[in-house]
């Protein structure tokens, strides 16, 4: 067994975590800032057992299509051509109205 994991068991707070360097307080059964504790030999290696993490990499591209789905085409924007003339119409109506009450 390595050096380093025998010192690493032996480890008994308080004092200095063997995995993160962080301060462990008389009586802590595990360390405050990383997690690493007794039953894990206070391994910086043995932190994360348990978690159920997915092995690999993280594809954040496939996993926003997963939970997502496929961004929908871009949608056209502003007014359609009906509203265009709409507007048009209006604004002539109003001229209209404006030039005949002043003559």
């Amino acid at each position: 067994m390595p050096l380093e994991v025998r010192a690493a068991m032996a480890f008994k707070p308080p004092g200095q975590c063997p995995a993160c360097g962080e301060w462990v307080p008389r009586g802590a059964v595990a360390c405050d800032d990383c997690g690493a504790c007794a039953r894990s030999g206070w391994s910086d290696d043995s932190y994360l057992d348990g978690v159920d993490l997915p092995e690999g990499g993280f594809d954040y591209d496939e996993f926003v299509e997963r939970e997502f789905g496929r961004p929908s085409p871009a949608k056209r924007t502003g007014l359609s051509p009906g509203w265009w003339w709409v507007a048009v119409i209006l604004l002539l109506a109003l001229g209209w109205a404006l030039l005949a009450g002043l003559f």
